[in-house]
């Protein structure tokens, strides 16, 4: 009998630090433009799931995007791709560190690539994640496009898990 295993792995985070200022949109893919603060899958990384946390009251909203970049050659990084972008409510659910996950995720753009994220668990006062298969991505920037206004999380931040 053959028995395959699946990686799994703890949750990291995406980003250095809670961002609390609203992110540039990202308006150029090259390779020479991507940001320092990207999460970086290992050769094991296949699928993917994402959770937002966030600072502010439950229901407060949030804006997001992910971008994926690969590698090309030996050291290189090709262009961005975007993977999905939308938004995103804050829920009743709470971190040991009193942050409130995200309970509500709305992808707007799921993205030009043929394995579209999906929102799971969406709307429940429970954790929603995006999950989606890496397709070779070896980057994932993380953006909160739109934070810190009324109505709106007044910090974002990521974490990952991969299988």
């Amino acid at each position: 009998m053959v028995m395959q295993h699946t990686i799994q792995s703890s949750y990291e985070a995406m980003r250095s630090g809670l961002v609390t200022t609203a992110d540039s949109t990202l308006v150029s893919y090259k390779s020479t433009d991507m940001p320092a603060d990207v999460w970086k899958a290992g050769p094991e990384s296949g699928g993917t799931t994402v959770i937002f946390l966030g600072t502010g009251a439950a229901d407060t909203t949030f804006s997001w995007s992910m971008h994926g970049y690969r590698t090309v050659g030996e050291g290189g990084v090709g262009p961005g791709e975007v993977i999905a972008e939308g938004t995103g409510i804050l829920g009743a659910a709470v971190s040991e560190v009193g942050d409130r996950y995200a309970d509500t995720i709305v992808i707007t753009n799921p993205g030009s690539w043929y394995d579209v994220p999906v929102a799971i668990d969406s709307g429940n006062n429970r954790i929603c994640k995006v999950c989606f298969d890496l397709c070779g991505f070896r980057y994932i920037l993380v953006q909160f496009t739109d934070i810190g206004g009324g109505g709106q999380a007044t910090g974002m931040t990521a974490y990952c898990a991969y299988f």
